[in-house]
């Protein structure tokens, strides 16, 4: 079965009339699978009426919606401490879960949470169990909807690679639950010749406060057999830019063989934030402007899509 490229794009900033000239922009661009964005799936969970605005986008247009990064941040992370909110989080998912499969996504890509470890400091040996949890509430949704659960690798602590593969392994070789490599993340949590630690943006000091970073230079090895998906952008080693391939510091050429000979891998996912200037992560890698969706489908191509 081909691997296709979805293209990730911000459809939740994105006005309904503008859709369909968006859209014909990827098209004649030669794009046709796109990602279901975790804003965007918000959106959708609580308005029915947008569920059906982007089927009819899918058949008048013939495009795709394949993908989907799961629902996120602190009130929808695996490791949420809020036990009053865990119960209404984990139907937030079904729901979404439930939509995603509606469009025939195959993995549902899921973060294990930083937010209370960063700025709550709570241990791990507290988070790890609540991630289980959550993943051990998921698993029947996904099995009945023939989903498969991809937990994502950052660039904090709980979400290492190891972090990750921990969680996942806990449940040995089920066929629902597996990895989403993150490119990106994976980048800035790697060694490299004359990279310093005082170099990372200020966040990287809350992701790791107990001991400072931690580098990982293996995090593709580690997490490469579960891989079922995979976020693609590029950054400076020091901050989650979401740049375009080849405007940062990973060497596409040693990384994308290794990406495409994962036995699990499905899909892939572009992340690129296409817009410019400086936003939470820092001084983003895009020209004046950004980038355009020409630039976006080219690039990609150079990387063999």
């Amino acid at each position: 079965m081909e691997k296709k490229l979805h293209f990730n794009y911000k459809w939740d900033a994105l006005p309904e009339r503008l859709f369909y000239s968006v859209i014909r922009e990827f098209l004649d661009n030669g794009c046709d699978h796109f990602v279901i964005t975790d804003v965007f799936l918000k959106k959708m969970i609580t308005d029915p009426d947008l569920v059906d605005f982007l089927k009819k986008i899918c058949a008048d247009m013939q495009v795709k919606f394949s993908a989907v990064h799961g629902l996120d941040g602190k009130g929808f992370d695996l490791n949420t401490t809020d036990l009053e909110r865990r119960p209404a989080m984990w139907q937030d998912h079904i729901k979404a879960m439930e939509i995603a499969a509606e469009f025939d996504c195959k993995s549902y890509v899921v973060h294990v949470g930083a937010a209370h470890y960063c700025y709550d400091r709570v241990p791990l040996d507290v988070l790890r169990p609540l991630a289980i949890e959550s993943l051990e509430k998921l698993l029947p949704t996904a099995e009945k909807l023939g989903m498969t659960l991809a937990v994502e690798n950052s660039f904090e602590k709980p979400n290492s690679a190891k972090e990750v593969m921990g969680l996942i392994n806990y449940f040995g070789d089920h066929p629902n639950i597996g990895a989403c490599y993150d490119t990106g993340h994976a980048n800035c949590m790697r060694t490299a010749p004359g990279k310093t630690p005082d170099k990372y943006e200020p966040y990287f000091e809350k992701c790791w406060w107990e001991n400072g970073v931690e580098p990982e230079d293996n995090a593709l090895e580690t997490m490469q057999k579960k891989i079922v998906t995979c976020h693609i952008h590029d950054n400076n080693g020091y901050g989650d830019l979401h740049g375009m391939p080849f405007d940062g510091t990973i060497d596409w050429s040693e990384l994308m063989p290794k990406l495409h000979a994962c036995p699990r891998m499905e899909c892939f996912q572009t992340e690129v934030t296409c817009s410019w200037g400086e936003n939470w992560a820092g001084k983003l890698l895009s020209p004046v402007g950004g980038y355009s969706i020409k630039h976006l489908a080219e690039t990609f191509r150079k990387l063999g899509f």
